[in-house]
This record gives C-alpha cells, structure tokens and sequence, in this order.
C-alpha cells in the first residue's frame, strides 16, 4: 500500500479548513462592502445637498458645473483613498494575524506565517470605494447643478405631507395621540431616508445574525453527528487478512465484555461517483444485521424529522451527495467500484447527515447491486452508560486480537472536530464584531443626517414650546420604530444571506447544519437596540443645541 500526503488527516483538515476561509473571504466581503457604500452614497449625497447655498452662489459668481463638482469629488477622493490606505494597512495585517493565531492552536506545527499584502485585493478594494462614493457625489452634484443659481441659493422646500394608509384604517388612527400621528407621517414623508435607513440598519443586524448562525450551524454538527445520527461509540476495525477463527474469537470478546450494551458487524468500503469531471468518495455501508444496526445510525429527514427504515427495496443516501448529485428519492445512483466496475443503486430515501458521504444497503440489496456477497470488515459497540469512561481500556483489549486491525472512536473524532470549529469560531467572533460596529456607524450617520436636514422643523417646534425632552421624543419616535423595522427586516435577509453562506463556505467533505438558534437572533437584535439607544442619548446633546433662532430666519 502507498499512501501520500492527501492520505494524512491533518494534511487534509489543514486543506478543509483553507478552503473555509477562502469561501468566507469571497462572501463576506461583498455584504459588509455593501453596507459601507451605502453609508458613502447616503453621507456624499447629504453633504452635496447641504451645500446647495454654495455651489447657487459659486454657479452665479460664473463658476463652472465642472470646476464646481471637482470641489467634492475630490473631498470624495481624499477621503476615500485615505480610508482606504488605512483599510489596506490594517485589514490586511490585523485579521489575518487573529486568524492564523487562532488555527495554531489546533496546528502546532505551524511556523511564524508570513502576511505580506496582497496587491491585487488592495487595488479591487480601492477601486470599488472610488466608484461607489465618486459615483454618489457625482450623480448629487449632477442633480444639484441643473438647477439654476436662484434656486440653489434658497434653502429647500420642506417634504409636503401626504395621507398614509394607515389613515384609513380609522378605528387605529383615530385611538392615536397627535405626536404619534404626527410620527407616522413623518416616516412616509422622508421616503429616501426611511428606505436607507432601514437597509442600513437590516443589512447590519442581517450580518450579526450571519455571523451568529454560521457559529450555530457550525459548531452544532459534531453533536448531531455523534450524538443524534452516528450514535456508537467506538469501530473496531477487521483485518481482511486474518483468519475466520481469529475474526470469531474477536467477535466472540466483544460480545462476552460485559460493559459492552450492544455491537453489531457491518461492511463498509469507500468508493466514489463522480460529478462533472469531480470524484466524490462515497462510503457504502451494508449491515449484518439490518434490526440490530438500527440502533446504531439513524436515519432521518432534516426538515421533517421523518425517519426511515433500511430495507431491500432502495438504499438510503446522505443528504449532501444527493443534493451535489441532483438525486431525489426513486432515482438511481451510479457508484463506480474497483472490482464491479459502474453499479446502479436504487435511491429509497435521503438522511440526514454531516460528515463524510454514505450510502447504506441490506446485504440482499448490495448482492443484488455488486453481485457478490458483503465481506463484513467491521464491528460497531456501544458501552453502557457507567462503564463510558473505559472505553479506551475497553478498545485496547480488543486490540490486543489477531483480527482487529484498529479502533476508531468517536469521541475523539468530536475532539477533533470541536478543536476545528474553535478556531473557526475567532473568525466568527471578528465577523460579529465588525458587522456589530458597522451597524453603530450606520445608525449613528443616518439619524445625524436626519437631524441636520430637519434643524428647522426641529426649531421651530422648540419656539412653539416643546421641552428638549419633548423634542427629543419627537426624534426618538421615529428612530425606534425605524429599528423595529429594520430588525424584523434583517431577520427576513439574514435568514436568506445565512442559507446562501453556508452553501458557500462548505467544503466537499462536510455540510454544515441549517439551523439558526433562537438566541442568535435575540442577541443580534439586543446589539442593535442597545446602538440605537446609544445613539439617541448622544443625538439628544446636539438635538438641545439647536438654535431656535433658526426658524425664524427670513429664507432670503
């Protein structure tokens, strides 16, 4: 037998886990990217409009549309070349720094990694900021300058108020106070900053919820492998070329140990099946015992929880394979064998499952199939509950037989697993933390631009009376309902964007789970609340600084 390298498991969980990264780092970076430009369109747009008086006045003074939209594009220029020079310097050193230092805690052998910057990600990264803010600034100064200097040099007309829906509704509009109605009008009045405000702030809680939901679907799968579908405890694996008394005096043991609860023999050989020009390794399992092996795998549906029973009349398939092979229940599979060449298998049910890639057979159905008889290679036990803690000591005796080749636990291919998935998880907890303080900046710049283009509106309800308090209530209304809004519509896509990462970032070996835990979703929204409280709190400072004089300024 000669193995190389891609035979090692380290070698190739070192792989798998490169090839999870390189995954997340093709999908992660576009979603934060998107939001980020969000926030340059809104904040170029905002400073292009506020400036209308200027640019009415340098238009009339005989300024050109060009030598006047060079003023902000190049503001835009530097500001985005000087952020992004940072972006580059650090993002590049800092992330990937927590990352590797993660990784080496499950690979020891790991030098001191080089991190050299990587030209061509820093010019695809610079160059998408300068198209998005440049774009924005460009397309406000366009909108701006085909207006006349007459107009530009007068402050714009407020938002008119319109009937919203909710009006028609009488017997909730009606039970509602005057600043509630007044509320609710202003959210429709100011349609481009509702809109952009609840993208902002679902974009971002959609993020956290991704970041959150990869954590659960991740690092849930090696107890739902091990503990709910693979339930056994121990593979002692045959030696082919032993005798058939040594493999009966082996059998013989493990059936007289009275710590073992129950054993069962199965066969199982990996063979592969190819998906364009891509081989799959496939492992086909046949049981001896079809009742007894029962109680060692389960067989299930994911969505439903449906279970299924292994019989003659179809072999059950595990949900990955069947999913990269197109298949469904009634089709059949074409698995090709050293000795038996391309075998056809009839597909009677899809389970559920994590690791690696099965398909299970009676041995009447694999006769019938491979046209030979199973050779059973394998014994599965289980231990009773209080003799859990000697199974080592209980697969060293079994050793200690001619016929038993080795004995592979599953408790420590969960130790395994779990070491994985914790250096993963660092790359989790840097992606929640940067969507978390991606949605403080958003929140944080679209309510100060809420309040900037409303100072006079904000003015003059102080000069008609109202406290700070009040007018901060006036404020704080709208923000709250906003991220309510916006909470329940980064739910909706971060359900989605999850299911579409997942599938991204899995790696052949493996699917991870579907599933995002309850508490994900309330932690990403209490983050969200807590920022959005944050922000009211500082907004009520510069809210109290308004000068109420402002409203009563003549707009000549």
């Amino acid at each position: 037998m000669v193995s190389d390298r891609s035979d090692l498991p380290d070698n190739i969980g070192y792989g798998e886990n490169a090839d999870r990264m390189r995954n997340i780092g093709q999908v992660f970076p576009v979603l934060f990217f998107l939001v980020a430009a969000l926030i340059s369109l809104t904040t170029m747009t905002r400073m292009v409009e506020e400036e209308r008086t200027q640019i009415g006045t340098l238009k009339a003074l005989g300024y050109s549309k060009g030598a006047i939209a060079s003023k902000y594009l190049g503001y835009a220029l530097i500001a985005t070349l000087a952020g992004s020079i940072v972006g580059v310097l650090l993002g590049e050193k800092f992330l990937p720094f927590v990352i590797v230092t993660a990784y080496k805690i499950i690979y020891h052998h790991i030098p001191n990694i080089e991190l050299p910057y990587n030209m061509k990600f820093a010019v695809i990264a610079v160059g998408a900021a300068l198209v998005s803010t440049l774009g924005a600034t460009l397309a406000a100064c366009y909108k701006e300058l085909a207006s006349t200097p007459a107009v530009l040099m007068r402050p714009p007309a407020p938002k008119e108020g319109k009937r919203v829906l909710l009006e028609r509704v009488t017997f909730l509009w009606k039970h509602l106070s005057f600043t509630w109605k007044s509320t609710v009008r202003n959210l429709f009045r100011y349609k481009k900053r509702f809109f952009m405000t609840i993208f902002g702030i679902g974009g971002c809680m959609a993020l956290m919820i991704v970041g959150y939901g990869l954590r659960d679907s991740i690092m849930d799968i090696a107890n739902l492998q091990f503990k709910e579908i693979q339930v056994y405890d121990a593979m002692v694996i045959l030696d082919t070329e032993s005798s058939a008394a040594a493999k009966e005096d082996l059998e013989k043991q493990v059936s007289s140990d009275v710590r073992v609860e129950n054993y069962t023999k199965t066969m199982m050989q990996k063979d592969t099946v190819q998906i364009g020009k891509k081989l799959w390794d496939l492992y086909v399992m046949v049981p001896e015992n079809v009742t007894e092996f029962m109680q060692f795998v389960n067989f299930r549906d994911r969505v439903s929880g449906e279970t299924y029973e292994l019989t003659d009349e179809g072999a059950i398939l595990t949900e990955k394979i069947a999913s990269e092979l197109g298949l469904k229940v009634g089709d059949t599979i074409s698995i090709e064998d050293d000795e038996s060449g391309t075998v056809e298998v009839p597909v009677a049910a899809i389970t559920e499952n994590y690791l690696s890639h099965y398909i299970y057979l009676t041995p009447a159905l694999y006769e019938k199939c491979f046209h030979e008889e199973p050779e059973y290679n394998e014994i599965l036990f289980r231990l009773s509950e209080d003799a859990k803690e000697q199974l080592l000591a209980v697969g060293e005796e079994f050793l200690s037989q001619d016929a038993a080749l080795s004995v592979s636990y599953t408790e420590t291919l969960m130790g395994q697993l779990d070491d994985m998935l914790e250096a993963l998880d660092a790359v989790m907890i840097v992606l929640i933390i940067s969507a978390g303080l991606l949605a403080f900046v958003v929140l944080y710049n679209l309510n100060n631009i809420n309040i900037n283009e409303r100072k006079r509106e904000l003015a003059t309800i102080k000069v008609l009376g109202f406290y700070d308090g009040e007018v901060s209530a006036y404020v704080y209304r709208e923000n709250i309902l906003i991220t309510i809004i916006g909470i329940f519509a980064g739910v909706v896509l971060g359900i989605i964007l999850h299911r579409f990462v997942i599938v991204t970032v899995e790696v052949d070996a493996c699917m991870f789970g579907r599933n995002i835990n309850l508490p994900s979703f309330l932690i990403s929204s209490a983050f969200t609340v807590a920022f959005s409280i944050f922000v009211n709190v500082v907004m009520h400072f510069k809210l109290k600084k308004i000068d109420m004089v402002e409203s009563l300024k003549s707009v000549e």
